[in-house]
């Protein structure tokens, strides 16, 4: 697990290195938030599409070489990426389009991780192991934009990707390094569509993972875009370039690390429900505070309070569903989280970073804010219950009995 987790880092850290960057490009050469946010929209828009063949291949397949395969492509498409930007190519366009194909990659690989890693650790550690992938996530956002404006300014963009496909390359090393097989059992005949229905189905049954699943939604459709907006709001608000927008990415990498330990060691003395409730209030007043900041000082405290709430939400999440999904399923409803998470971060950054083109990305911001606060809202409503299966055992394994084969 310490190999994989390393690895996963290091990769992670080359992923936001690559984000900044190339960002922070678009942004300083076009001066529109929504050609800045095809850049994040093509690092996360794939999961939409990619997550659900990759959750087929995860509950058919080996789920390690699935994931190995989709990191190699990954790796491939993004070399032809650095090999574009040393040709001097800046069209935010075409560079979007090769950063959706390694995108989309890894997506394929992605709910084969996702699914795999349960079966590294014991069923009491699975919380922890969870908050270790948003520590490796979050500790990435802090070193990479950091060392991303180095490079930058260093060795140029061209070779500050390469460097994310490097990552790539070690952490399909790092997983065939563990010479075991991570064959799902009990795999199910049928067609693609039936075992896509019998997946969906899993997750409306099983109110937990329904709950989790809309809840992370929900986030990534109205706050999961201010982060690939980061460079733009930088430089149209702060008039900061990559060192600004660098700066506020690792304030939220340093706020989520903070929060996942909190919501870690709290969540089972207090109640992981009431948890959430505190730290969605926690996210919606610190998102709003973001788009009305009088300064980039204000905007970073902003910044990673947003880091620290968004993180424990997706932690706790994240844990749930991967806890309450039934072995059998897990690869196909961690791929329809992930396919809902990229489509609607796609189509919340399209939505939010067009109206800051239009009318600001204050404006833009704060609404997403209000957004975030009534969709909120509404799922707590359109679930009554959803408090009652996030901790009772009991509770969860009749659920779970009820779908499992």
């Amino acid at each position: 697990m310490l190999l994989i987790w390393g690895a996963g880092a290091m990769s992670d850290a080359g992923t936001w290195i690559q984000l900044v960057v190339v960002g922070s490009l678009v942004a300083t050469n076009t001066g529109s938030a929504l050609q800045t946010g095809l850049i994040a929209l093509a690092t996360f828009m794939p999961q939409g599409i990619a997550a659900p063949i990759g959750g087929l291949l995860a509950d058919r397949f080996d789920r390690g070489r699935v994931f190995v395969a989709g990191l190699s492509g990954q790796a491939a498409a993004t070399c032809v990426l650095a090999l574009l930007l040393a040709s001097g190519v800046r069209n935010p366009f075409a560079l979007a389009a090769l950063i959706l194909c390694a995108s989309a990659m890894g997506s394929i690989g992605a709910p084969a991780y996702s699914a795999m890693l349960p079966d590294l650790v014991a069923p009491e550690e699975l919380m922890a192991m969870s908050s270790l992938t948003i520590y490796s996530w979050n500790a990435g956002r802090i070193v990479g934009p950091v060392v991303g404006t180095v490079l930058a300014r260093t060795a140029g963009p061209a070779w500050t990707v390469a460097i994310n496909a490097f990552t790539f390359a070690c952490l399909a090393l790092a997983v065939l390094a563990l010479r075991r097989k991570f064959t799902p059992h009990d795999t199910e005949p049928g067609s693609i569509r039936v075992r896509l229905v019998e997946g969906w189905m899993t997750v409306r049954r099983v109110r937990a993972c329904a709950f989790g699943i809309a809840a992370v939604t929900l986030m990534n459709l109205s706050v999961g875009p201010f982060i690939g907006l980061m460079p733009a709001y930088a430089h149209e608000v702060f008039r900061g370039g990559v060192g600004l927008a660098g700066t506020f990415s690792s304030l939220q990498g340093i706020g989520a690390i903070v929060g996942t330990l909190i919501v870690t060691a709290l969540g089972h003395r207090f109640g992981r429900a009431r948890l959430m409730v505190i730290v969605a209030t926690m996210l919606i007043v610190a998102y709003m505070g973001y788009a009305v900041a009088p300064n980039a000082a204000v905007a970073a405290v902003c910044v990673v309070c947003i880091g620290a709430a968004s993180a424990s939400i997706f932690t706790t999440m994240m844990y749930i569903v991967q806890r309450d999904a039934p072995p059998p399923q897990r690869g196909r409803v961690m791929s329809i989280l992930q396919a809902l998470i990229g489509t609607a971060y796609g189509l919340g950054i399209v939505v939010i970073g067009g109206l800051g083109d239009v009318a600001g990305l204050r404006v833009a911001f704060f609404t997403a804010s209000i957004l975030l606060a009534a969709l909120f809202t509404l799922l707590v409503r359109r679930l009554p219950h959803w408090h009652e299966n996030f901790d009772p055992p009991q509770r969860r394994r009749a659920q779970i009995a009820q779908v499992s084969p």
